[in-house]
């Protein structure tokens, strides 16, 4: 049987793969957004502005897969030709390598709802949380299900979840439990940490999940200053949960750190909730920056705010953490600092 197979392998038509510039969303994602749109991606604080539509007013419903990928597919061979989409310029995310030829998914970001049981003060909804708490979404699972059934939904990739609050999605247990059993293996779902998920912990001591809860304090007094919910006890309660279902040497629990200038950008805070990150288990952390308030001040960034971000990563380093990730912001930040130093 093993020589069969290594036989069959041999002969296997292998896809066939250009070397060019492009990113894993262009040529396999997709972001299901809150605005009912289908887009590219998600990201957005880079020269183009990024989230290019793909099915424009998507309420729901089957999708024409066959369409998607031939629009896909239009996309990919400008960028082999060298013509970058005019939304993708300036993206981080580029790079030249060895792409494949073949339609399938295994970049997908679903944000496709709004309702959250935190209020956030640099949340999107913040100001309107009663329109956004109501607004009616759709089901991703059927179409999931579908992409699945044809083979077009792979691993290798990265699978998120933003939202919203992904917990009190009515469809989120099934939904993680079908991207487990079809093979992905790297799912990252950013929540409150507010409620418990059985899948969630079914990921994490699979190895196969990673949460996020981005608590963005170690104190109970700034927690209900930026979440404006009591929920700080609840949370790190959760955070310590979800850290004793990884398995050893797989740290899929983090704890992210959103710097908001003028709220809780001191170092006693920040040196504070990497301790406790550390006591409740966690081995791996997250750094950000607020992004309105990057945007705005993206080339007169104040020292200690620099100062932060190679602190957090040097500390976190010490304590001995496996695996510090600077966001977008924080990554760009520090990008146009050495450049600028240079």
């Amino acid at each position: 049987m093993a020589i069969f197979d290594r036989i069959k392998k041999l002969f296997h038509k292998q896809p066939k793969m250009r070397k060019y510039l492009s990113c894993e969303y262009i040529e396999h994602g997709m972001n299901i957004d809150y605005d009912e749109n289908v887009k590219l991606c998600c990201f957005n604080t880079h020269e183009g502005g990024g989230r290019q539509i793909l099915i424009k007013d998507y309420k729901g419903g089957p999708i024409n897969w066959s369409k998607f990928f031939k629009e896909k597919k239009k996309m990919r061979e400008l960028c082999a030709q060298g013509q970058i989409p005019e939304r993708c310029r300036g993206c981080f995310f580029l790079k030249e390598k060895e792409w494949d030829s073949e339609d399938y998914l295994s970049w997908i970001v679903f944000n496709h709802w709004t309702q959250c049981n935190s209020k956030c003060i640099y949340c999107y909804t913040n100001g309107n949380n009663d329109y956004y708490n109501t607004k009616k979404c759709f089901d991703m699972l059927p179409q999931i299900q579908d992409l699945a059934k044809r083979k077009k939904l792979r691993g290798g990739g990265e699978i998120g979840f933003g939202g919203g609050e992904p917990t009190i999605l009515k469809e989120f247990e099934p939904l993680v439990n079908t991207l487990l059993d079809n093979g992905c293996d790297n799912i990252r779902v950013h929540s409150s940490g507010i409620k418990y998920s059985k899948a969630i912990e079914r990921g994490v001591r699979e190895g196969k999940l990673i949460v996020v809860i981005s608590i963005d304090s170690s104190s109970k007094e700034t927690y209900e200053k930026i979440k404006n919910v009591p929920c700080y006890d609840a949370v790190w309660k959760n955070i310590r949960a979800y850290a004793a279902a990884q398995e050893v040497n797989k740290y899929k629990a983090k704890t992210k750190y959103i710097i908001i200038p003028g709220i809780n950008d001191n170092m006693e805070e920040y040196k504070r909730w990497l301790d406790m990150s550390f006591e409740a288990g966690v081995r791996s952390v997250i750094i950000d920056i607020e992004g309105g308030w990057y945007c705005g001040h993206k080339n007169n960034i104040p020292e200690h705010i620099f100062e932060m971000l190679d602190f957090g990563q040097s500390y976190a380093e010490s304590l001995g953490m496996k695996d510090i990730e600077l966001y977008d912001r924080a990554r760009d930040a520090l990008v146009h600092r050495d450049e600028q130093t240079k």
